[in-house]
């Protein structure tokens, strides 16, 4: 047989496996989910027997496929549960279907089936309830809105499938018990605001139940309620949030009779604001909320709709880019949330301004179109606060190159639109037809603005010529088009330091491989930005806070250059007013270094083990070998690759054991010299699984390359993280399985140091010594602090004890400054690079640590 034949029999053979797999796993899933398939099946059956499926329940039937508070008062409690085998619509039959198959087998399959029969059972009865009370207490109030829906027929499953999937949400891993909560809740009360049907209402009450439920079954279990989140995932949720509520005025212009608080978002992003006097007119006279449908002129031209969209399309590449950390795109978002808001407020203004109200101070609050305008003002700032709570997780800045191409790009076709109108409405003669120079700032006005602005224009296309015309109707769209695209472009572009070009990491990139020490692959994460030589033979990572200029490890580049190229950095801080630091570096520095009058502390001590010979012989090494055993046993096995390398199963569970990991602290997670997911991702970056027969990952280290001349002679241990329940000693197989596979390629791998942890185990005594005599009161002292004092969160002195059962070679890691009264100043850098996204809540509470 060829060894073609044999690749394609092989292939075929592999193609087949992977569909048996398949199906074996579909048939295992519809297995698990009898009481899932059961209510599916009762509702596709019950709505095509009764013929609901196209236009709803008949009349004959409305009383056993609705649920209203006057059929429960006659006494028909089985209604509650027969309408959730019914339908509106077509449309509803198909989104029903799939809740019930994707929602409710999900609860099934944490749950088991009673539990899950039970919570849906439950979940449709009190969701009922607390909509029949809010309902009561609406209509009490005097509310236009939900106070008319007492009466309203309640038909399909929303609620029960919603609360019985969020009460599973309890028993899912942490990742996932946040995304499916943020996007049931975030689209429910989409629904809820912008379409307002009593079947949005009910699906949110029932999600809320669901929640509460999600929480006590956390409790049971002894699991916190709130869990916090990396930097990455937190970054994935609100983006995830701002699109959901981006579609909303789209979905509320293609709904029927949309009533939700923020239906009204359609007039102010999808048509002109009406002026006082059309508020007058239509609203003078009633507090109808309907009166504020007036003043529908449309957009000018064709594309008036491709312009009104122009929101929304914004804040999706705006949530594409902040998913990828954009300080861009956070500050588009930012911009756009805060400019709807202002729109909402002109209505909120033109309502208190009507002389109807003003007139009758004791109309009802809750009947008046005053309230039903506030939620537009209310939601978009409510959304823009949280953005900007926290913006320190949007740390990725475009280069300045690509901000001035966009801009130039921008502004030069806006230059070109709107200077070709100007100069054919000055032709046409505009001045005098609309009034001088004020006119022609309306039309322009109208033409670029996605949101128009109220009482600047009374005209579409009166009085223009052919020209005039085409290009007020097709300036605007154009415009918003290249904007678009530019704006998308920038933020899909590679990540970039702030002020750094793409040229400069790559050069750093290229030094990086010619020399440095264990962490200098470190030097290419963000924020790092670099100062190179004269002639780009050596480089320094820093970053900079306030005034500090820290670096990242030493010099890069071969080692003959690097007392040259420090001193170059020394002398770039001198010019540039700021302070430098060198932190983690090595002795190397020293001697020049003191020279210039600096000092030094230690700040870590990196742990390096000869590998090539390592043998795990002897009592010393017993605790290694029962984990090899163990892992052996159990059937759990090193997984090598990349990132990018791995199936898809298992880069899934890598960021839930990630997530699990950060959920369990009470600070952010930390940057600066601990790498995070964002870092993992390097497809330079090895990745070691400890994953058992079932596909379960227990574990995950990465490992960072060290080159010397370009030839890569070592690797560095950067991310480590264990799943709560993985078996123990799960980490000292995984080091002990990268030493058995880069023994072949290496003689040196590093542990790296334990940051804040100079008080390292198992240090020999004439380092020791050394160490203790190298140490300066004032810093060292503070570090010890906060070491101590983060040692309960992060554990970074019983890291350090971890690594010295492997019997390592010690390196010691310093921090070198100039001056005493500088120390203030590299303290907060150092507290802004390790922890980036700490609150002034969470410093606060740091704080009280400390000083306890």
């Amino acid at each position: 047989m060829t060894s073609t034949t044999q690749e394609a029999h092989g292939g075929s053979s592999a193609g087949k496996g992977l569909v048996a797999g398949t199906r074996r796993a579909a048939a295992a899933h519809f297995k698990a989910i009898p009481f899932t398939l059961a209510v599916l099946g009762a509702f596709l059956l019950t709505g095509l027997g009764t013929g609901s499926v196209l236009s709803g329940p008949p009349e004959w039937s409305l009383d056993i496929a609705s649920v209203t508070a006057s059929g429960l008062k006659a006494g028909h409690w089985w209604c509650m549960f027969t309408s959730l085998f019914f339908a509106t619509n077509p449309v509803a039959y198909g989104l029903a279907a799939l809740m019930i198959l994707m929602l409710l087998g999900l609860a099934e399959r944490n749950l088991g089936t009673k539990l899950a029969a039970a919570f849906f059972a439950a979940g449709q009865f009190a969701a009922v309830t607390l909509f029949l009370l809010v309902t009561q207490l609406a209509r009490f109030a005097g509310d236009a809105w939900l106070g008319a829906m007492v009466d309203v027929r309640l038909i399909g499953p929303y609620a029960a499938v919603m609360a019985a999937a969020l009460a599973a949400s309890g028993r899912l891993p942490t990742l996932w018990q946040r995304r499916l909560r943020t996007a049931v809740l975030s689209v429910s009360l989409l629904l809820v605001l912008y379409i307002g049907h009593a079947e949005t209402v009910v699906g949110l009450l029932g999600a809320l139940v669901g929640i509460a439920a999600g929480w006590w079954i956390q409790s049971d279990q002894g699991r916190p309620r709130r869990h916090r989140s990396t930097g990455r995932e937190t970054r994935n949720l609100l983006a995830l949030t701002v699109a959901i509520f981006a579609v909303g005025p789209i979905l509320t212009a293609a709904a029927r009779s949309p009533s939700g608080p923020l239906a009204l978002l359609r007039d102010v992003v999808l048509n002109p604001l009406p002026t006082l006097n059309q508020l007058e007119v239509s609203c003078g006279g009633t507090v109808d909320v309907s009166c504020l449908e007036v003043g529908r002129h449309g957009f000018a031209g064709p594309l008036g709709l491709a312009l009104a969209v122009v929101p929304v399309i914004l804040l999706l590449i705006c949530a594409d880019g902040m998913r990828r950390g954009r300080r861009l795109a956070l500050r588009i978002a930012l911009t756009v949330q805060l400019g709807v808001t202002a729109l909402s407020a002109v209505y909120l203004s033109l309502f208190a301004r009507m002389p109807h109200y003003a007139s009758r101070p004791h109309t009802p609050v809750m009947s008046s179109g005053f309230v039903h305008v506030l939620p537009l003002v209310v939601v978009p700032l409510l959304l823009a606060a949280v953005l900007w709570a926290n913006r320190r997780q949007f740390r990725v800045e475009s280069t300045s190159r690509a901000r001035r191409s966009v801009s130039a790009l921008v502004g030069g076709s806006w230059c070109v639109l709107a200077g070709s109108y100007a100069a054919v409405w000055f032709a046409a003669g505009g001045m005098e037809r609309d009034g001088g120079l004020g006119g022609l700032g309306s039309e322009l006005a109208r033409q670029f603005l996605p949101v128009p602005i109220p009482s600047l224009y009374h005209r579409v296309f009166d009085g223009r010529n052919a020209l005039e015309g085409f290009l007020f109707a097709y300036s605007g769209p154009v415009f918003w088009l290249v904007a678009l695209s530019a704006v998308w472009l920038v933020l899909l572009r590679r990540h970039h330091p702030k002020d750094t070009a793409e040229e400069d990491r790559e050069a750093a990139l290229n030094l990086i491989r010619q020399g440095g020490d264990s962490l200098s692959w470190m030097a290419s994460w963000e924020p790092n930005r670099y100062w190179f030589t004269g002639n780009r033979d050596g480089a320094v990572a820093y970053q900079q806070h306030g005034s500090v200029a820290l670096t990242l490890g030493g010099p890069l580049g071969l080692a003959r250059h690097g007392k040259q190229t420090a001193a170059g950095f020394l002398g770039f801080c001198t010019e540039q007013a700021l302070i430098p630091c060198f932190y983690s570096c090595t002795g190397e520095l020293w001697p020049l270094l003191r020279e210039r009058g600096f000092k030094r502390v230690v700040v870590a001590q990196e742990t390096r083990l000869a590998i090539r010979d390592l043998e795990f012989k002897g009592k010393e090494w017993q605790n290694v070998r029962t984990a090899l055993n163990r892992a052996a046993k159990t059937g759990v096995k090193a997984v090598w690759g990349t990132y990018g390398s791995l199936p898809a199963a298992l880069r899934s569970q890598l960021i839930e054991v990630s997530e699990e990991w950060a959920a369990q602290k009470s600070v952010p997670e930390m940057g600066f010299t601990l790498g995070g997911i964002d870092e993992l991702m390097d497809d330079q970056v090895l990745c070691c699984l400890a994953v058992d027969a079932e596909g379960l990952v227990h574990g995950v280290t990465s490992w960072l390359p060290v080159f010397d001349g370009g030839t890569r002679t070592s690797w560095t241990l950067d991310f480590m993280r264990r799943r709560t329940d993985s078996f123990p000693g799960v980490m000292e197989f995984l080091i002990a399985s990268a030493v058995l596979e880069l023994r072949s390629s290496v003689e040196v791998i590093s542990l790296s140091g334990s940051p804040l942890a100079q008080e390292a185990q198992g240090l020999p005594p004439r380092q020791e010594q050394d160490h203790l005599a190298d140490r300066s009161e004032g810093l060292a002292a503070i570090l010890d602090v906060v070491g101590g004092a983060l040692e309960p969160v992060y554990g970074f002195r019983s890291l350090a004890t971890f690594k010295s059962r492997f019997k390592p070679e010690y390196r010691t890691l310093y921090l070198y400054y100039q001056d005493p009264l500088q120390l203030p100043a590299i303290g907060r850098a150092l507290s802004r690079a390790y922890l980036p996204g700490l609150s002034v809540r969470q410093s606060a509470r740091l704080l009280r640590t400390l000083v306890t």
